[in-house]
């Protein structure tokens, strides 16, 4: 089992996304992916938000554990600070450029508004109602498993 690092974004009153459209199945989900094998779960996240979205993390914090069977990936959940940037893009060099670019699976990274947030077709609505919880009252200090 692959385990995956993906990534919290907050500005102002806005949450970073990622809308994908995988074989005509349309969601959303945050920013990241899978650790490759010689890397740690916090190196996998800075390298997947860069590629991603041209965002450099500052700061990390682990919020959530999301744990799936087989095949599925173990998800790690960070609440991640960012340097100043510019416009969210993709990578020119990323895999998901390159899936764009042929039409077979689609990456869009997004701003989504906080307040409608969770009416988005999220891919894992533990998750989703997780990160809605933590807008409301905060995030834990610890790692919450959901």
């Amino acid at each position: 089992m692959g385990k995956a690092a993906r990534a919290i974004i907050i500005e102002e009153d806005k949450v970073l996304v990622m809308y994908r459209n995988k074989q005509g199945s349309q969601y959303y989900t945050l920013v990241g992916g899978r650790a490759s094998e010689n890397e740690t779960l916090e190196q996998a996240l800075v390298r997947e938000v860069k590629e991603e979205t041209g965002f450099d993390v500052t700061q990390a914090r682990l919020v959530f554990v999301e744990y799936h069977p087989e095949p599925y990936n173990e998800q790690y959940i960070y609440l991640c600070e960012v340097a100043p940037h510019y416009d969210v893009a993709i990578r020119d060099t990323s895999e998901e450029a390159q899936l764009n670019r042929i039409s077979v699976n689609i990456h869009q990274p997004q701003w989504a508004n906080k307040k409608t947030f969770e009416k988005l077709a999220f891919r894992t609505p533990q998750l989703q109602a997780a990160i809605v919880e933590g807008f409301k009252k905060g995030f834990s200090k610890e790692a919450t498993r959901i």
